[in-house]
């Protein structure tokens, strides 16, 4: 016996066979997000790719489950909003059910990959975890007692959007200060560009003046262990922020972990002292002396894993 786990996302579309706690077959797919439709191909032809390979393994797949970057309305099944796919009030569950007459669970791409960190990852074993995703944006998760915490509408634990500094940069969401719009990848673009247009010289920004369109947040860290000042900076006042909205995440649920998964992570070694000393500043005693931070062990694997868990428990007893 076996599930599917697909994590959904702008660019990519990757799938797992997931059988007896291993997998057994992967697929990989660019994700066409011209139209809702190619979207759908997409995710319907990785998951036929994985049904086909699925007898030859001995395997019976008996669910489907979802990770998407987006909004989810959990009783309907109904992916409200998403950002980077052209999905609006798109009844995934009911298409794919109608199409594979299997049971298909959906979810947000950051609670699937949470649920797979705490399960057979980085804080396997325990039951209140918070997971953060650092990458171009900002996404979360929030494990309570084992479970996820969904909120009254599906919408909680976008922990990317809680408020660090009233008087901060507007996010994309339209509020200010938000955490991703003071630590992500999107934010620290947006610094090394406000820095180059103030006349600031670094070896970065000269790099950065010469090709802006085509500048990756991973040039910072790159510049950073070359000993460029300025780019040391970003990150590290990048990290305190961080760690300013890790010590409210620990002060308000007590977390055992708060994991750390996504592209951001290859800077670590810059963000680690300023978000630890964030943390120890501001957080509880109490809480901050059992919250561990801890690096996601998952890697990309993380939202599929997640998506064929959350499936897996449709056809048995959680892991």
């Amino acid at each position: 016996m076996g599930v599917i786990g697909l994590d959904v996302g702008g660019t990519k579309t990757a799938g797992i066979l997931w059988s007896d706690g291993k997998v057994a077959a992967r697929v990989r797919r660019d994700t066409d997000a011209s139209s809702t439709e190619t979207v759908l191909e997409v995710i319907f032809s990785a998951c036929r790719q994985l049904m086909e390979m699925a007898p030859s393994k001995g395997i019976a797949v008996e669910a489907i489950g979802l990770g998407i970057a987006g909004f989810i309305d959990l009783e309907e099944g109904v992916i409200t909003e998403a950002p980077n796919l052209p999905f609006h009030n798109l009844p995934i569950k009911k298409l794919l059910e109608g199409e594979f007459s299997l049971p298909i669970a959906v979810d947000n791409d950051a609670n699937v990959a949470a649920l797979a960190e705490a399960r057979i990852g980085a804080a396997r074993g325990m039951r209140n975890v918070i997971h953060l995703t650092l990458g171009t944006g900002i996404g979360g998760g929030i494990l309570i007692d084992g479970m996820i915490y969904h909120g009254a509408r599906g919408a909680a634990a976008e922990l990317g959007h809680m408020i660090i500094r009233a008087d901060g940069p507007r996010c994309n969401c339209g509020a200010r200060g938000c955490l991703e719009a003071l630590a992500s990848g999107v934010a620290l673009a947006r610094k090394v560009h406000e820095l180059a247009e103030s006349g600031v010289s670094s070896p970065m920004l000269e790099e950065y003046k010469k090709s802006p369109g085509s500048f990756p947040a991973s040039r910072i860290a790159e510049h950073a262990r070359r000993g460029d000042g300025v780019a040391k900076s970003l990150l590290e006042e990048a990290g305190h922020y961080l760690g300013v909205g890790i010590a409210s995440l620990v002060n308000i649920f007590n977390p055992e972990a708060v994991t750390l998964s996504g592209g951001l992570l290859g800077a670590f070694s810059f963000l680690e002292g300023p978000m630890r000393s964030a943390v120890e500043e501001n957080a509880i005693a109490l809480s901050r002396r059992c919250a561990r931070i801890l690096l996601g062990t998952l890697g990309e694997d993380a939202g599929c894993l997640g998506a064929a868990l959350l499936a897996e428990s449709y056809t048995g007893p959680k892991r």
